[in-house]
């Protein structure tokens, strides 16, 4: 179950996004590190009523920020359309809850967000050597919009959106 976060939630949260982190640093991922996500930004995303969990048997196994302000970037990637959204930022699930579709289930509770507040898009992006979230986007039928190559990453990050109510 997908309900918003709570203060109580947050040093779960950290566990999974430091198993998160540890994963991606083993496989050679540099999306993620030290600096970025850290709890703080959990915290943020608690006080502007962003932070969303996925519950099961009373244990966190799953974290997103959905948000009506994207990163920094997004005023220069190519949207199909200058309309509001909800963007998907710092998703990170429990390594013992992976590809049983707790990400997607993340993306299609933003959609349903969306719908009832009257927000056409949902956008999110990811670093182009994250191949489990390319996949997520896949499945989850958001269009590539644009790439774009930031700072120190060997690949670009990827730009997806998907129309989920006409404004």
């Amino acid at each position: 179950m997908i309900r918003e976060g709570t203060e109580r939630d947050l040093d779960q949260i950290e566990e999974i996004v430091g198993e998160a982190k540890q994963g991606m640093a083993q496989a050679g991922l540099t999306q993620w590190g030290e600096t970025y996500p850290l709890r703080e930004h959990y915290e943020k995303d608690l006080h502007n009523q962003e932070l969303y969990v996925f519950e099961q048997d009373q244990q966190i196994i799953g974290v997103a920020c959905i948000s009506n302000k994207g990163h920094e970037e997004y005023h220069e990637i190519a949207w199909s359309e200058a309309d509001a959204f909800l963007c998907l930022k710092r998703v990170a699930v429990s390594p013992q809850a992976r590809q049983k579709g707790v990400g997607l289930a993340f993306y299609e509770y933003a959609e349903q967000l969306a719908a009832q507040h009257d927000i056409p898009y949902i956008r999110t992006d990811t670093n182009g050597e994250n191949e489990a979230a390319l996949k997520l986007f896949e499945k989850g039928n958001y269009t590539l919009v644009d790439r774009q190559y930031h700072g120190q990453f060997p690949q670009p990050f990827y730009y997806y959106e998907k129309k989920v109510h006409s404004s």
